[in-house]
């Protein structure tokens, strides 16, 4: 199940609701920014505590509103620059992703 839905994506990207041309890509995006996430955080992520298998999952976190914003800070940074590389030097935007996806990782002992 996928935490980021596409509506959610289109709204953080100020892309109008039947503008429809680029859901695919929206699609991929959404999906990298979570999969980044988890990896980044080294744990499973999931939308709701129902989504969690039964029997547990050690790494288990339920995406809290904080580290959702973080992902959508991930999706704009992937929608505005496709390519590695600009004419200009930029600040590295995914900072402020760190910063706040940083405290939920897990490290195994």
């Amino acid at each position: 199940m996928s935490i980021l839905s596409l509506a959610v994506i289109r709204q953080q990207l100020r892309l109008e609701e039947t503008y429809t041309d680029e859901d695919a890509l929206l699609t991929l995006i959404g999906a990298a920014a979570e999969a980044r996430t988890a990896t980044f955080l080294n744990r499973n992520l999931y939308a709701a505590e129902a989504d969690i298998p039964e029997g547990g999952d050690e790494t288990a976190l339920v995406v809290p509103d904080d580290l959702r914003l973080a992902m959508l800070m991930l999706v704009t940074h992937f929608y505005e620059h496709r390519s590695t590389v600009s004419d200009f030097e930029q600040s590295e935007t995914p900072m402020a992703y760190q910063w706040i996806a940083g405290p939920y990782r897990f490290i195994p002992q």
